[in-house]
C-alpha cells in the first residue's frame, strides 16, 4: 500500500501566530479600547491612560504630557490621526500634536466620510471641515444618550439608547425607528456600519443583525453564520472577510464559515473592545482590558507544518529518548521541562511508529536517527523491571521529580540504577506492538530484529504463561491488562474491553509469528479465533459510551494498523474492518485525523478522509494547553446522551482543533473548556500526516 498515488494533495492553506503585547513590551496601560491602523501600517492603540504606537514590535506611549486620559475614539483623516480624549479632539500630523476643538459632553465616535468629519457626542451630532472648525449640521441627539453611528456616501444613522436616528431632508431633520413600530432589534446596539452592498450591519447584545435600510432585519435566527453572541464592532478586510468583536473572541466570516479566536489561545481576554484588519486580511490585532493580540495568517503546506514540528518535538519533548508532553511553568515553553508520563511507552511508541512511516516515505537519516532512539528507549522499558516479559510504563532517576517518594507503583530496578513504574496496563503493551513493529519492518537492521523479537515475543511469552495476564511484582495481575477468553468472553464485567482487548490479543500473536517464525503463535492465533471466536468479538468491539471514555478509542485504531498491516487472510481482514468501520462511524463528530487516515488506508475510501486533513491544517503551530472558556457560545450544538453515564453533556460536534486545547485522541475532541497546563507533544500530528504519507492518502508531489 505504500508509495501508491496519494489521494489528496496537499496544496498551500492559511496558519496563524499570535502575539501578546502588554505591560511587558511597553504598553502600561493595558486597557485598550480603540485602534487605528496609520498609512504607513503603523498600529496606534487609544488606552484608558493614553495613546501608544507599535514599532519595532514594541509600544510606546506618545504625547503622555497631554494625552493621559481615556482615548474614546480614534479616526484618520488622510494623514492625520484624529483622537478623542473626553470631550476633546486632538489632531497628530508629521509628528506634531495639536488641539482641535472641545466639545460640550464627551466624544463617542469619529468618522471621516463625505469629505466631512462626523463627531458623535453623547449628547449631540456635528458634521464638520477637516479642521473642525465650520460644521455643516450641529444637532441634539433624539432618543437619549449617543452609542454610535455609521456614515456613507448615501446613508447615515446614529444609535442612542432609545432609537435609531438618521438625518432626513433638506433642514437636516431627525427620522427615528423606533424599537415599539418597526422591527429592529431590541436588544442593545453596541456599534453600526455599512458593508460594501449598502446594508447597515449592527453589533447587538443578540449578535450580529444586518439591516436592508428599509424594513428587514437579518439576524443569526436567518443567517446561521453570524455570531449570537454579543457583537461589540464590526469591520471588513477587503478579501471578503468581516471580523466581530465579541465577548467569546474575534469571530471571523468569509465564504460563510464562521471562526473564532478565543482566549487563552488566541486573545488575552474573551471581550474585544475593537479591531483592526489589515486590508488582506493578514495582520489581525484585537483590543482588550488585558492587552492587545496580533494574529498573522501565512500560507504554508502539510509537509512545511510537518517540518516545523520535527524541530519543535526535538527542542522540547524528548526526555532520555522517550517522547512526552512538556510540564510549563505558565504559558512559555521555554520555562519548562520534559517528565514522566504514565505511559511512555505508549506515547513514545506512537512517535517511534511517525518516525519509521517517515523513514520509509522519505529516507531521512534523520527520520531513522529518530526511531532508533525511541526504539532503544521502548526496548529498555521491557527489560528494566527484572521480571521477564513485564514491561514497565516508565522509569525515573535520582534526581528527577517526585524519585524515591514512596508511591507503591514504583520500584527500584535490579541494578539500583532508577526506578520502573508498574501497575502496567494494555495501553503500554498496545503501543510496543505497534511502535516496535512498525520499526521491526520499515527501519531495523538484522541485530535490531534479533532485540525487538526477544522483546515483544518475550511480552507475549509473558502473557500466555499468566493466563493471558500481566502479573507484577507482587504476583497478582495489573488492573487493565486483561486477555483472558474466560473473563472477556463470559464475565459482564469485562464488557467495554471485551472487543478491543480481543483485537489487541489477535495483533499481538501475528505480530509475534511475523517476525519469530515461531508456529506457537500461530497456533494460538488459529486458537483464539475459532474456540475463544475473538474474531467475531472484534466485528461490533467499540462500545457506544456518549463519546465519554477515548482511551480504548486510541487503542482500537493503533491495534487495528498494527493487525491489518500483517494479516491476508481476506475473512478475518473482513471482520476487523466490520468494527473498524462500525467504530469509525461513531467517531466522525471527533474529525481525529489519526482515525480518518488508518480507515482510509485499509477501506480504500478516500473520500472520506476530508476531515482528517482539515483537522491536520487546524492544529495550531503553539500547542501550549492554554486556559480556554468556549461554553459561553451560543452557536455550539449541545448533546445530553452522556447524562446516561453519569457523565455532564458536551458538545454534540468537535469545534474546530485550533479554537480549543489539542490533546491526544486518547482524550477526545469535544473538551471545549480547559484550565490549562503544559504542552502537547507534536505527534498528534506527526503521526496521522506520516501514517497519510506512508499510505498513499497525502501526495506532497
Amino acid at each position: 500500500m505504500a508509495g501508491a498515488a496519494g489521494s489528496y494533495k496537499s496544496e498551500k492553506f492559511i496558519m496563524r501566530r499570535r502575539t501578546f503585547f502588554n505591560s511587558s513590551n511597553g504598553l502600561s496601560c493595558e486597557k485598550v479600547n480603540k485602534l487605528a491602523f496609520g498609512t504607513d501600517n503603523r498600529l496606534f492603540a487609544g488606552t484608558d491612560k493614553g495613546l501608544f504606537v507599535l514599532k519595532n514590535k514594541k509600544f510606546s506611549q506618545i504625547y503622555s504630557g497631554k494625552l493621559t486620559g481615556k482615548i474614546s475614539a480614534l479616526r484618520f483623516v488622510d494623514d492625520c490621526l484624529l483622537a478623542a480624549q473626553n470631550n476633546s479632539i486632538f489632531g497628530i500630523k508629521n509628528g506634531v500634536l495639536k488641539h482641535l476643538r472641545t466639545f460640550e459632553s464627551d466624544i463617542v465616535d469619529i468618522i471621516y466620510a463625505r469629505n466631512a468629519v462626523w463627531v458623535l457626542t453623547k449628547e449631540r451630532l456635528v458634521c464638520s471641515d477637516k479642521e473642525l472648525k465650520n460644521d455643516k449640521i450641529n444637532r441634539n441627539l433624539e432618543g437619549g444618550l449617543g452609542i454610535c453611528m455609521a456614515v456613507s456616501d448615501d446613508d447615515m444613522y446614529v444609535v442612542t439608547e432609545d432609537y435609531i436616528s438618521l438625518i432626513h431632508g433638506k433642514r437636516n431633520e431627525w427620522k427615528n425607528i423606533i424599537p415599539q413600530f418597526s422591527s429592529m432589534p431590541e436588544s442593545r446596539i453596541y456599534s453600526v456600519d455599512f458593508d460594501e452592498n449598502g446594508f447597515l450591519r449592527l453589533g447587538t447584545e443578540s449578535g450580529a443583525v444586518i439591516y436592508d435600510n428599509a424594513s428587514r432585519w437579518i439576524g443569526a435566527d436567518q443567517v446561521n453564520c453570524l455570531p449570537k453572541n454579543p457583537v461589540y464592532k464590526t469591520v471588513w478586510d477587503k478579501c471578503g472577510g468581516a471580523y466581530f468583536a465579541t465577548d467569546i473572541g474575534v469571530a471571523y466570516l468569509k465564504n460563510g464559515y464562521t471562526k473564532y479566536f478565543s482566549a487563552e489561545r488566541w486573545v488575552p481576554d474573551n471581550k474585544i473592545n475593537d479591531i483592526a484588519v489589515s486590508d488582506d486580511g493578514s495582520v489581525l490585532y484585537a483590543a482588550t482590558d488585558y492587552g492587545i493580540s496580533e494574529i498573522k495568517a501565512e500560507y504554508t503546506t502539510l509537509s512545511d507544518k510537518a517540518a516545523y514540528y520535527e524541530e519543535l518535538i526535538e527542542k522540547y519533548h524528548i526526555r532520555r529518548g522517550f517522547t512526552a508532553n512538556r510540564e510549563l511553568d505558565g504559558y512559555d515553553i521555554e520555562n519548562g521541562s520534559v517528565h514522566i508520563s504514565d505511559n511512555d511507552g505508549l506515547w513514545t511508541g506512537c512517535y517511534v511508529a511517525a518516525e519509521s512511516f517517515r523513514y520509509a516515505v522519505t529516507g531521512s537519516k534523520d527520520a531513522l536517527k529518530r526511531a532508533r532512539r525511541g526504539m532503544n528507549s521502548m526496548l529498555f522499558l521491557t527489560s528494566i523491571s527484572g521480571i521477564p516479559g513485564f514491561t514497565a510504563r516508565a522509569v525515573r532517576y535520582p534526581g528527577e521529580k517526585n524519585f524515591s517518594d514512596g508511591d507503591k507503583e514504583w520500584s527500584l530496578s535490579p541494578d539500583k540504577s532508577c526506578e520502573w513504574k508498574g501497575e502496567t496496563s494494555s495501553d503500554e503493551i498496545t503501543g510496543h506492538f505497534f511502535g516496535l513493529s512498525i520499526y521491526y519492518d520499515l527501519c531495523a537492521n538484522s541485530s535490531e530484529k534479533k532485540k525487538i523479537s526477544a522483546a515483544l515475543c518475550g511480552m507475549m511469552d509473558h502473557i500466555i504463561r499468566n493466563d493471558y495476564r500481566l502479573v507484577d511484582k507482587d504476583g497478582l495481575p495489573t488492573t487493565w491488562a486483561c486477555w483472558n477468553p474466560e473473563l472477556l468472553n463470559h464475565s459482564e464485567k469485562w464488557f467495554s474491553e471485551k472487543g478491543i482487548n480481543s483485537l489487541e490479543l489477535l495483533g499481538y500473536l501475528k505480530v509475534c509469528h511475523h517476525i519469530s517464525g515461531d508456529e506457537q503463535y500461530s497456533r494460538l492465533y488459529n486458537e483464539f479465533i475459532k474456540k475463544h471466536h475473538y474474531i467475531l468479538n472484534v466485528m461490533s468491539h467499540k462500545i457506544k459510551d456518549a463519546h465519554t471514555c477515548h482511551i480504548d478509542d486510541n487503542l482500537a485504531f493503533i491495534a487495528s494498523l498494527t493487525y491489518l498491516r500483517l494479516e491476508d487472510n481476506a475473512v478475518y481482514r473482513s471482520a476487523v474492518l466490520c468494527g473498524m468501520e462500525d467504530h469509525w462511524r461513531y467517531e466522525l463528530p471527533e474529525r481525529q485525523p489519526m482515525f480518518s487516515f488508518i480507515h482510509a488506508a485499509f477501506t480504500g475510501r478516500d473520500s472520506d478522509i476530508a476531515d482528517g486533513i482539515q483537522s491536520l491544517r487546524e492544529i495550531p503551530y503553539d500547542l501550549v494547553h492554554y486556559k480556554m472558556d468556549n461554553s459561553g457560545r451560543k452557536d455550539l450544538v449541545w448533546d445530553n446522551e452522556q447524562e446516561a453515564w453519569h457523565e455532564p453533556p458536551q458538545v454534540k460536534y468537535a469545534l474546530p482543533y485550533d479554537e480549543v486545547n489539542v490533546h491526544r485522541p486518547d482524550c477526545g475532541s469535544f473538551g471545549i473548556d480547559s484550565q490549562g497546563g503544559g504542552a502537547q507533544d507534536p505527534t498528534v500530528y506527526l503521526l496521522p500526516y506520516w501514517i497519510g504519507r506512508y499510505f498513499g492518502i497525502i501526495s506532497e508531489d
